[in-house]
């Protein structure tokens, strides 16, 4: 007669989590091709090196803000000079109106 019929059943039929888990990395070990692990950790290593330094985000950051503080100077000044020239056209116009009026009148 068995000793304990439960647990006679239980090893036949129930995996234990731990032996679930080795199941799975056999089989996902076998999905993988030789020197994937060594692919991944080399590809992510080259990553790391292609990203930029903090300094060089800085420095990149810092002309950013320069070009743009330019920009703004000299455009500012090109539309004061525009409304300007505006201004000086308008008066130029009113003295030839005045000249050409004049000239009639003569």
């Amino acid at each position: 007669m068995p000793e304990n019929t439960f647990e006679n059943i239980t090893n036949r039929t129930m995996k234990t989590e731990t032996q679930v888990w080795s199941d799975l990395r056999r089989h996902a070990a076998t999905q993988l091709r030789p020197g994937f692990a060594d692919r991944v950790v080399r590809a992510a290593r080259a990553v790391a090196k292609a990203v930029p330094s903090l300094t060089s985000i800085f420095a990149l950051s810092a002309v950013t803000v320069a070009v743009c503080f330019l920009v703004v100077a000299l455009s500012g000044d090109s539309a004061r000079d525009a409304a300007e020239n505006d201004f000086n056209l308008a008066g130029w116009q009113k003295i030839a109106d005045a000249a050409d009026e004049f000239a009639v009148n003569l």
